[in-house]
């Protein structure tokens, strides 16, 4: 009799059971049987010459049955794959920043092999982000950039789908961890420290997006009076701006970033610094003669210094001149120091001036000047002294009078009084008293009420004084 072998189930699902039953053996023959990988297992055939022995299904394939006496027989198993639905859920970039668009995408898959068609829903616990719908390779996608700072779960929900698998309602998750955005941080420095009015100061401004440097970026710098000028960062995100119109003061520099290419919000952001602007320096000129009275013809050193705030100033060129012209030039030295010598100066009042020509140094020295009186008194003097004179208005007709007075002439000498210097026109006589006082009045012309000194003389005597309107 031929063994025969019989499969039950022959069809089975992997991890289902199935039971080999082997039929026409010889009472009490050995059979084994083998499938897969599994121990073989060896059965004693009963009495009607039939043996069995069960396996756990792993994959599709003989199963055999073989007997000592009566030979072997082998029968196919088939098992059968399960079709489950698969959701697979991602999300790129991998680290995005608030505000960064994110796409998440979803595959379905029906035992493996890709889903077209189905509706997926995508959601966080804040709720529904949006749908989309499979493609030919089962993929969904969903692009957002709504999702807050932190770690947001995202879920991608089946909601519809036309397969042999059970897809609605099965679902994936993941995490997308959304960072804070960079910051755009603008700086702004000034040199140099303390500039003084009119001296160039530069603004630097420098603009950086999560510390990285924005070149290309525009910046506007401003006052609180206007509009400086405008810069552009280079590639180390850095703009500059020259100007030298800042006042004397505390000056509040703003720059302000205008426009730039970059992830981060820059436009509208600011920065200020405090430029404080001194005054410049003042030069200064004085100016003294020696000795302190001389005489007519007597050799006059007079003497000039320049300074800048409060440094001497060397190499300063400066004129000498009295209303009468020139009397000599001269050059600063290290103390700032320049000296003429004249014996040209006439007798009475004569007011000198040191104008500075040129001079090497950071202060407006050009123009500056300084005076002084130089009384020069007559050959042989006995102390002849104008004393200031004063003249008032008569109407009509337009005249003025002046009194005029000297003292220490010669008892019973004539006193003559000239406008401006001794050359000038006499406007009247004195006879000097006993005591050398001398006095008279005049009547002056309109034409003679510019002059601003009048010079007593007596012989070889002269003292020049003021001329001005009476103030009582």
């Amino acid at each position: 009799m031929a063994l025969s072998l019989t499969l039950t189930p022959s069809t089975v699902a992997p991890g289902g059971t199935f039971t080999a039953t082997a039929t026409g053996a010889v009472a009490g023959e050995a059979i084994t049987f083998t499938y897969d990988a599994a121990v073989p297992v060896t059965v004693n055939a009963d009495g009607t010459g039939t043996a069995s022995a069960t396996f756990t299904a792993t994959t599709s394939g003989a199963v055999v049955a073989a007997g000592p006496t009566s030979g072997a027989v082998s029968a196919a198993l088939t098992v059968t794959q399960v079709t489950n639905c698969v959701v697979t859920l991602s999300s790129t970039p991998v680290n995005p920043v608030a505000g960064q668009p994110v796409t998440v995408s979803a595959t379905v898959t029906c035992g493996g092999v890709a889903v077209p068609g189905a509706t997926v829903v995508f959601s966080t616990t804040s709720g529904t982000l949006g749908t989309g719908v499979t493609s030919a390779l089962g993929t969904a996608t969903l692009t957002t950039s709504l999702l807050p700072v932190g770690a947001n779960v995202v879920t991608a929900t089946v909601a519809a789908a036309t397969t042999t698998c059970t897809c609605v309602g099965v679902s994936a998750t993941t995490t997308v961890n959304v960072t804070t955005p960079p910051s755009c941080v603008v700086t702004l420095t000034s040199s140099p420290a303390t500039p003084v009015a009119g001296q160039p100061v530069a603004l630097t401004a420098t603009v950086t997006c999560g510390g990285v440097a924005v070149p290309g970026a525009l910046v506007l710098f401003t006052t609180t009076s206007g509009p400086l000028g405008v810069g552009i960062t280079d590639a180390t995100g850095t703009a500059t701006l020259s100007t030298s119109l800042l006042p004397v003061g505390a000056n509040v520099v703003t720059a302000t970033v205008a426009a730039a290419t970059t992830t981060c919000t820059c436009v509208g952001v600011a920065a200020t610094t405090t430029v404080n602007v001194t005054p410049p320096p003042t030069c200064v000129v004085t100016l003294n003669s020696s000795p302190a009275n001389p005489v007519v013809g007597q050799l006059v050193t007079l003497t000039a210094t320049v300074t800048c705030g409060g440094a001497p100033v060397a190499g300063a060129v400066l004129l000498f001149s009295t209303t009468g012209g020139p009397v000599g030039i001269g050059v600063t030295g290290p103390t700032g120091t320049a000296t003429t010598t004249t014996s040209t100066l006439p007798a009475g009042a004569n007011v000198v001036t040191a104008t500075v020509l040129v001079a090497p140094t950071t202060c407006t020295c050009t123009g500056v000047s300084a005076t002084t009186t130089v009384n020069v008194g007559g050959v042989g003097t006995g102390g002849l002294t104008a004393h200031p004179a004063c003249y008032r208005l008569n109407f009509p007709p337009l005249s003025a009078q002046a009194t005029f007075s000297a003292s220490g002439a010669t008892p019973g000498s004539t006193v003559s009084f000239h406008l401006g210097t001794a050359a000038g026109t006499v406007v009247c006589t004195a006879v000097a008293d006993a005591s050398g006082n001398a006095s008279c009045t005049a009547t002056l012309s309109l034409f003679q009420l510019g002059f601003a000194t009048y010079t007593a003389t007596s012989g070889a005597q002269a003292s020049t004084s003021t001329l001005s309107i009476c103030t009582t």
